[in-house]
C-alpha cells in the first residue's frame, strides 16, 4: 500500500459518516456507494474493519434487518456521537481545502496548470519529483 493510498483511506471515516447521515445502509451497499468518491474497488474488509471501530467508539450504530433477497443483514446508522464527529470533520476538512487550493494555486503559477500525470518540473535548486508512489 502506498503513502497515497494510506491518506485516502484515513478520509473514509468521514466519508462513511456522511453516506449515514443520508441514509442507513449495510456493508457491502456502503462499500458500492464509496465509488462516487473514487473508492471504485474499497476493500470491503477495510470497511468492515472501519464500521466495527466506528460502531466501538459509538459513531454508529448498527442492527440486524431482514432482507427479501437473502440472509438478514446488519445495517448500520449514524449516532449523535457521529453526527458531531462528521460536523467536525466538515470543519477540518474545510481548512484542508483551503490550504490546498492555495498551494494548487501557488504551484501552478510557478508551473503553470496542465494534466495531474505529466512529469513534474523541479523548481530551481530542488531536486526532481517522482510524483505519488
Amino acid at each position: 500500500m502506498t503513502t497515497h493510498d494510506t491518506e485516502r483511506r484515513a478520509l473514509m471515516n468521514p466519508v462513511i459518516l456522511l453516506l449515514l447521515t443520508e441514509r442507513p445502509g449495510h456493508g457491502y451497499e456502503l462499500t458500492q456507494r464509496l465509488g462516487a468518491f473514487g473508492w471504485a474497488e474499497a476493500e470491503s474488509a477495510h470497511v468492515y474493519r472501519l464500521l466495527r471501530g466506528m460502531e466501538k467508539c459509538g459513531q454508529i450504530s448498527s442492527r440486524w434487518r431482514a432482507s427479501a433477497s437473502g440472509p438478514a443483514r446488519r445495517e448500520y446508522e449514524i449516532t449523535p456521537a457521529g453526527s458531531m464527529s462528521l460536523s467536525l470533520w466538515f470543519v477540518r476538512l474545510g481548512e484542508l481545502h483551503s490550504t490546498l487550493h492555495l498551494f494548487l494555486e501557488r504551484y501552478a503559477q510557478l508551473n503553470g496548470p496542465g494534466p495531474a500525470d505529466r512529469e513534474v518540473r523541479p523548481l530551481s535548486g530542488h531536486p526532481p519529483a517522482t510524483g505519488p508512489a
